[in-house]
């Protein structure tokens, strides 16, 4: 009888989700975090052009967030994102953003102006905010540090207003992606399984972004979608 050979993706991705208990797996990362990996995140981004590449994604022909009073940063990290939501928002939005990491607060809080942003830690699946207390949140790589993606989606679409919009970027389940989840010892998603999840959280798969006409074209850059929070009636049609 044959058995079947594993795939070269399944052998490169990191195991360090399954082989873990959860509680195990979140102090892991939270010690990568702490340590040089987070530290190091400042200069990959420059590395691999994602820095300069988030502000292609934050932009009013991209996800637009001029109009949006309250906006989170959901595990802001080193502040990346929240960088370019102080430049493309309003005025007088208030930005929140939060990270189980307490040394990347203490980056993003150097990297950003004190007046705009506030910063506190707090578990994604967990959240300390009321209910569609937000207009519009960024999550952006956060959520494949889950072992179900719903346990994150459904706070996030608990404190979105409904109506209210979201950008979430996550590791995608290919070649890339497993390099990826080795590198930051993360899990993939399958693009259309994340979809039928995002619906069961009333969050509408509204449209599909991608940092560039390359990243299209060559399915590069992970899963970038906007999502819309729907009202339980409109989630049930």
């Amino acid at each position: 009888m044959s058995t079947k050979r594993p795939s070269l993706k399944s052998v490169i991705k990191s195991k360090e989700l399954q082989r873990r208990s959860f509680g195990d797996y979140r102090r892991f990362i939270q010690n990568q975090y702490d340590g040089l990996p987070g530290a190091l995140t400042k200069w990959t981004g420059l590395v691999t052009g994602h820095k300069s590449l988030a502000g292609r994604l934050l932009r009013p022909s991209g996800f637009d967030v001029r109009g949006c009073k309250r906006i989170l940063d959901a595990g802001c990290g080193n502040g990346r994102y929240s960088h370019f939501l102080v430049r493309r928002a309003d005025d007088d939005a208030l930005i929140t953003a939060f990270d189980y990491s307490q040394r990347m607060l203490q980056r993003a809080r150097r990297n950003l102006p004190r007046d705009r942003v506030s910063h506190v830690a707090a578990d994604l699946t967990r959240l300390p905010y009321a209910d569609e207390c937000f207009d519009a949140i960024v999550c952006g790589w956060v959520l494949e540090h889950l072992p179900d993606a719903k346990a994150g989606l459904s706070e996030l679409s608990r404190v979105l207003k409904t109506g209210g919009k979201m950008l979430l970027l996550t590791t995608e389940d290919t070649f890339n992606g497993a390099v990826c989840s080795r590198l930051f010892h993360c899990r993939t998603y399958n693009r259309s399984e994340l979809k039928q999840v995002c619906a069961e959280c009333q969050l509408h798969w509204y449209r599909e972004l991608w940092f560039s006409k390359v990243h299209r074209f060559f399915h590069l850059g992970g899963i970038i979608v906007e999502l819309r929070k729907l009202a339980p009636s409109q989630a049930n049609l």
